[in-house]
C-alpha cells in the first residue's frame, strides 16, 4: 500500500467520483482508477462497486475511510490552520454547502458582503452532505453549511436552523387548495425523492406512509432538493422538501403547503477546529443564521397563505 494510493481513496471518498478526485490530486481520470485498483490489489478486497459510470463505495471501503482518517487528523489539522492564516487576512471567505442553502439562503447574504466588504472575495462550493463535512474537515472551506451530524474531530458544529419540511405541489394540483397536506392525501400520487441530504427525514415519512398505508409511485428520484422543486414546477410530481428553495420556486408558480405529520430537520454551521473564527468570518457566520431563520419563516409563511 502506497501513500499515492491512500490519497486517491481518500479523494474520491471525500468527492464522490473519480472525475472530481482527478481535479483535486490534479492528475488525470485514468491515473485515479490506476491508483485504486492497484490499492484493491494491495488490501485484497473491492473498495468500489461501478454503476452507470458512478462508483458506489463498499461496506469495506467505508471501513477502510474511517481509519484513513483517523491516520490524516494530524495532518490535516496543520493544514487547516495554514490555509486559514494565508487566506486571512487577504480576504477569502471560503464556504461549502448543500444546495438548497447555498441558493435559498446565501445570496442575500454575499449581496449585502458585497456591498460593505468590496474587498473580500467569496466561494461557494455546492456538495452533499459528505462533500461539506470533508471540505471543512480538510481545510478547503472556512464555513459548511450542512444537515446536523454527529461530531467530528476537527470540525465544529453549531445549531443553524431547524427547519420544517413542506409539501411542494405543482400549480392546479388536485390538492392545491386544501390548508395543509396529510400523508393520506399523497396516497397514489407520483412523488420525487429521495433527497439524501437529510436521510432522518426519510425515515420519520418512510414511517408515516407505512403507518397510513399510503403508497407512492417513486419513479423518478433526484439527490438533491433543489432539483425537485424543479421537476414539481415541470408537473413531474410532488415532494415532502426543505423550505429553503420554497419562496424561489412559489414564484414560479408551485404551491407550497404545510405536512402532517410535521417533519423537521436540524440544520448545522461547520468550521474548522483550529481556534477562534478570524471576524469578518465570525460576522459572515452569524449573518448566515439570520437569514436561514428568516428563510424558513418566509417559507411557512407562503405555506399558510390560502
Amino acid at each position: 500500500m502506497r501513500m499515492r494510493q491512500v490519497e486517491a481513496f481518500r479523494a474520491v471518498m471525500a468527492s464522490g467520483g473519480v472525475t472530481a478526485a482527478a481535479t483535486m490530486m490534479n492528475v488525470s481520470q485514468p491515473s485515479v482508477s490506476r491508483l485504486i485498483a492497484d490499492l484493491e490489489a494491495s488490501v485484497g478486497f473491492q473498495l468500489f462497486e461501478r454503476r452507470g459510470g458512478r462508483v458506489i463505495p463498499t461496506a469495506q471501503a467505508e471501513a477502510l475511510y474511517d481509519a484513513v482518517q483517523r491516520s490524516f487528523t494530524g495532518l490535516d489539522l496543520l493544514d487547516q490552520a495554514a490555509r486559514r492564516i494565508r487566506a486571512h487576512p487577504v480576504g477569502t471567505i471560503r464556504v461549502a454547502s448543500l444546495s438548497a442553502i447555498a441558493v435559498g439562503v446565501l445570496p442575500p447574504v454575499i449581496a449585502d458582503f458585497n456591498a460593505r466588504y468590496p474587498d473580500i472575495k467569496i466561494t461557494v462550493e455546492s456538495l452533499g452532505q459528505r462533500g461539506v463535512v470533508d471540505r471543512v474537515f480538510l481545510g478547503q472551506a472556512d464555513i459548511g453549511l450542512a444537515v446536523e451530524a454527529s461530531a467530528r474531530t476537527g470540525v465544529v458544529s453549531t445549531p443553524l436552523v431547524e427547519a420544517e419540511y413542506v409539501c411542494i405541489l405543482p400549480a392546479g394540483h388536485r390538492l392545491a387548495n386544501r390548508a395543509h397536506i396529510d400523508v393520506g392525501d399523497l396516497d397514489g400520487e407520483a412523488f420525487i425523492g429521495p433527497m439524501h441530504e437529510a436521510e432522518a427525514l426519510w425515515f420519520g415519512l418512510d414511517h408515516a406512509l407505512e403507518e397510513r398505508k399510503v403508497e407512492l409511485h417513486r419513479r423518478l428520484e433526484t439527490q438533491h432538493s433543489f432539483p425537485a422543486y424543479a421537476y414539481v414546477e415541470a408537473g413531474l410530481g410532488v415532494t415532502v422538501a426543505e423550505p429553503f428553495s420554497a419562496p424561489l420556486f412559489h414564484r414560479l408558480g408551485v404551491v407550497v403547503r404545510r405536512f402532517l405529520p410535521t417533519l423537521k430537520v436540524a440544520f448545522a454551521l461547520l468550521e474548522p477546529e483550529i481556534g477562534p473564527s478570524p471576524p469578518v468570518i465570525a460576522e459572515f457566520r452569524a449573518a448566515v443564521a439570520v437569514a436561514a431563520q428568516a428563510r424558513v419563516a418566509a417559507a411557512l409563511e407562503l405555506a399558510d397563505q390560502p
